[in-house]
């Protein structure tokens, strides 16, 4: 009798594991989801089936059904476009794995429709997007077949813009991107190149638009445009191929935009534009301030002496057209900080060597380019010197005091350059004593040993550079950068002349690049472009080849604009 209840019991034990694994079972198999751990899925959805098929002929259907191989997300479907335009925009839904797309307007009669989704298919989980997928049918006997290809690149620096949307459009409104959507566009890939089939036999405008706001229209500040000046001509079986370059714009009349605190006594103010001049007051100004543009003129760097001031107003008057006043909350210092460190508040911009008394300090010996000034650069501009403190510069192998020359950097002021006659490979020191320079605030600096080694004559070369310019009539910027910083090595201007030749000496060993401006305006700099007036932004020329320059050799350039 007792073997009987024990076998019950265990009969029992066993249906209640039986039904918890069944329950188990069931709510994993109810709760579709991705395993726990493992790698990330970074794979986008792909299409199992399409109903009506991709490309069908004699297109007679009211929807379309679309099923993945994943679930997918409702994004809504803003991004979407078909085209030729419809009336009304379809209904989208999606169901699980199918998006069902629903027409609510007459299709035309022998036309070919293309709907491009842009990245609006997004798996469930990841948001992984499906790029560019389009579905394609007809509602007469052929499909379009026509197509363009081609790359947009930035003007700036012609390197390739991914994510810009090239976009066709009927031939008769030069602006039909400023207020309608593209009748056929593809999204570029991270080189730069697109690809747009199916295309109706006809003439086209092509825009570049790099879109902030996903409506497919040039309509806001802070988006890049690219068109082309010559109509796209889609009417026979020859490939297209075209180059589009990006650019943004500068908007409307001069304007000021903004400003900045950057620290006690530094504020930077920017311009929609280049400035040609400025004028500027403030209600805190005294005769040791100053202020000086940036390279591209767009901004100015203003340095103010009343380091204790919370608030300034300014006043300002830009190419003597553009007035306006300026409220700027301000970065400021009070003044018994400076009051009490006023011999150390004028500090180098770099690491001072210790002094003898800490044994254990190692001594810092900073390398210094043979053929070029020495240059120190200070954190505040330097506005006064007092002439009664002398200093000294010795070349450590014999202590000899060297006669040296210096001068202020300008603009900025922040900077002091020494000249003076130097050996290769030779250690030198350069002892300033305390109180030499005074800086905006009045502040003085603290007594300091710069300690420095010049670079051997076998690290430096020569660049005989040969310029030819098949078009006398243009200008050009010629420029020889550091292949790997990008650092500027010589700047060279040629016009109204098939020749130019320079001798550029002592330059450091290394890789080097080429690039030219054609510089339309002859302004001396580079010009974006204007969409409204349709001027293209000016040429930027890359030459693929690099030079590499050895140590105590001549290399010959010749460069062919």
């Amino acid at each position: 009798m007792r073997k009987r209840k024990d076998l019950l019991k265990i009969i029992a034990t066993l249906n209640w594991v039986m039904v918890l694994l069944f329950a188990i079972t069931f709510s994993n198999c109810a709760n579709e989801k991705n395993p726990e751990g493992g790698k990330k899925d970074t794979t986008p959805p792909k299409v199992k089936k399409m109903s009506p098929p991709n490309k069908s002929l004699h297109f007679t259907a009211t929807k379309i059904d679309i099923t993945f191989d994943e679930f997918i997300k409702a994004t809504g479907f803003a991004q979407t476009l078909i085209s030729p335009p419809l009336d009304k925009k379809p209904d989208y839904k999606v169901s699980g794995k199918t998006l069902t797309i629903k027409f609510k307007s007459h299709l035309r009669d022998s036309t070919t429709y293309t709907i491009n989704f842009a990245e609006d298919i997004k798996d469930l989980n990841e948001g992984n997007i499906l790029n560019n997928i389009t579905y394609v049918f007809s509602t007469g006997a052929f499909i379009d077949s026509q197509k363009v290809s081609g790359k947009i690149i930035l003007a700036k620096d012609n390197t390739p813009a991914d994510g810009v949307i090239a976009s066709l459009y009927p031939v008769d409104s030069i602006n039909a991107i400023r207020k309608s959507k593209p009748y056929y566009f593809a999204k570029t890939d991270k080189t730069g190149n697109f690809k747009i089939n199916n295309i109706k036999a006809g003439q086209y405008r092509i825009f570049g638009l790099k879109d902030q706001n996903y409506d497919y229209l040039y309509n806001q500040p802070n988006e890049l445009i690219a068109f082309s000046d010559t109509i796209l001509d889609l009417r026979d079986t020859l490939p297209k191929t075209v180059e589009l370059r990006l650019f943004e714009e500068r908007h409307g009349k001069l304007s000021f935009m903004g400003e900045k605190a950057m620290k006690p006594g530094f504020v930077q103010l920017y311009f929609s534009q280049p400035l040609k001049s400025l004028t500027l007051e403030s209600n805190i100004s005294t005769d040791k301030d100053f202020y000086y543009f940036n390279a591209t003129k767009d901004t100015i760097n203003y340095w103010y002496s009343a380091y204790s001031e919370k608030r300034a107003k300014l006043f300002l008057v830009a190419n003597d057209t553009l007035k306006d006043s300026v409220r700027i909350t301000l970065q400021n210092i009070t003044a018994d900080s400076i009051i009490r460190n006023r011999k150390y508040a004028l500090t180098p911009d770099f690491q001072l060597n210790k002094g003898a008394s800490a044994a254990s300090s190692k001594e810092i010996i900073n390398t210094q380019e043979l053929f070029k000034p020495l240059k120190i650069s200070f954190t505040y501009p330097i506005t006064g010197i007092n002439s009664a403190k002398a200093f000294h510069l010795f070349e450590d192998s014999v202590k000899k005091d060297l006669p040296v020359k210096f001068s202020i950097d300008s603009p900025g002021k922040q900077a002091l350059v020494f000249d003076f006659p130097k050996t290769e490979n030779t250690n030198y020191t350069l002892d300033v004593p305390d109180s030499a320079f005074q800086d905006l605030f009045g502040t003085w600096n603290t007594a300091f040993k710069y300690k420095f080694k010049t670079t051997s004559k076998d690290n430096y070369g020569n660049l005989n550079v040969i310029l030819k310019s098949p078009h006398p009539e243009k200008n050009y910027i010629v420029k020889i950068l550091d292949a790997s910083t990008d650092a500027l090595i010589a700047e060279i201007h040629i016009g109204n002349e098939t020749e130019k030749k320079l001798l550029i000496e002592n330059v450091p060993a290394g890789t080097y690049k080429i690039i030219a401006i054609d510089d339309a305006n002859n302004n001396g700099v580079w010009d974006t472009g204007n969409f409204k007036e349709k001027i293209q932004p000016e040429r930027i020329i890359t030459f693929k080849d690099t030079y590499n320059l050895k140590g105590g050799w001549d290399l010959d350039i010749e460069v062919r604009l």
